[in-house]
C-alpha cells in the first residue's frame, strides 16, 4: 500500500472521528461514562495503532499494529451495532457509521495485506 493509501486511511479514520463525537454525545447521560468512554477509547486506540503502522521500522512491528488497529475497529463495530440495538443510534446514524467503518476495514485490510506480501 502506498503512502499516499496510508494517508487516505488515517484521513478517513480521522474524519469518522470527527463525524462520530458530537453523535456520541447525544446517548443518554447513563452511558457516557460506559459505553460512550468505551468507544472513544478504542477509536483513539484504533488510531494510535495506525500512527504507530506508520511509523514502524520494521514491517513485523508495522503488521503487529496493524493487527492490533483491526482488533480496535472489530471492537468499535460490536459497540456500535450494540448502540443501535440500544436504540442510543437512530437506523440512519447507525448506517451512515456502518459505511465509514467498513470503508475504513477495507483501507485497513488492504494495508496489512501489502505489509505481509512485503515480509
Amino acid at each position: 500500500m502506498s503512502s499516499l493509501e496510508n494517508l487516505k486511511l488515517y484521513q478517513k479514520s480521522y474524519d469518522y472521528l470527527e463525524w462520530v463525537y458530537p453523535v456520541l454525545k447525544n446517548f443518554p447521560k447513563s452511558e457516557r461514562h460506559t459505553l460512550v468512554q468505551k468507544i472513544q477509547n478504542t477509536l483513539l486506540d484504533f488510531m494510535a495503532s495506525i500512527v504507530e503502522a506508520r511509523k514502524a521500522e520494521s514491517s513485523e512491528k508495522s503488521i503487529k499494529a496493524l493487527e492490533n488497529a483491526d482488533m480496535y475497529l472489530e471492537q468499535v463495530k460490536i459497540y456500535i451495532r450494540l448502540s443501535k440495538d440500544l436504540e442510543f443510534l437512530s437506523m440512519g446514524q447507525y448506517k451512515k457509521s456502518s459505511e465509514k467503518l467498513d470503508e475504513i476495514g477495507r483501507l485497513l485490510g488492504g494495508w496489512i495485506n501489502s505489509r505481509k506480501e512485503v515480509k
